[in-house]
């Protein structure tokens, strides 16, 4: 695939510029790998929400029409995937209590965050809340995204986001996974 991946769209538009796609990969998927791990909180599933969302991406590379946002593209593309696999991933989980089969196993946080019971505190917290709850709180306070960025990521305005974060951060009080440092 390499060399391949460069796009030249100078013929779709005037002015546009190339895309190389390896380049993108190269410097993005580290960034992408730390967010979908805080966002699943497995590092296995974490790893294919980003390389199926690197598939995605590359399958749609031409409707990219400014490269210079191609990071928070990609971004979105991940949040997105990773929001429907949480919300299939809850789903079988009420459908195995209510067949009364046995419990989900819990992915191990400690396999991307040496072991401390804080950190499984708040993991365990996470996959509690809803999916955009969880998303909107891993965005803001894992990766240090400012309002405007979630809500890009997230297809969101940002008075929704806020009000995703506020109640994110209000059950993960009640639920004392922010012990005494809350953001």
């Amino acid at each position: 695939m390499k060399g391949t991946a460069t796009i030249d769209e100078t013929s779709t538009g005037a002015g546009a510029q190339a895309l190389d796609f390896d380049a993108l990969v190269l410097e993005a998927q580290p960034g992408l790998l730390r967010l979908a791990r805080r966002l699943v909180w497995d590092a296995e599933e974490a790893r294919d929400l980003v390389q199926s969302s690197l598939a995605d991406a590359y399958e749609k590379r031409r409707a990219l029409k400014d490269p210079r946002a191609a990071v928070g593209w990609l971004r979105r593309i991940l949040v997105s995937r990773a929001t429907s696999h949480l919300r299939r991933r809850r789903v079988w989980g009420v459908l195995r209590e209510a067949l009364d089969l046995a419990p989900t196993p819990v992915p191990s946080p400690e396999a991307h965050v040496e072991g401390t019971e804080r950190w499984r505190a708040l993991g365990r917290a996470l996959r509690a809340l809803p999916a955009r709850q969880a998303t909107a709180f891993s965005l803001r306070y894992l990766e240090g995204l400012d309002l405007d960025a979630i809500a890009e990521a997230m297809g969101l305005s940002r008075g929704t986001v806020r009000i995703h974060l506020y109640r994110a951060l209000q059950k993960l009080k009640a639920a004392d996974a922010l012990e005494g440092d809350a953001p």
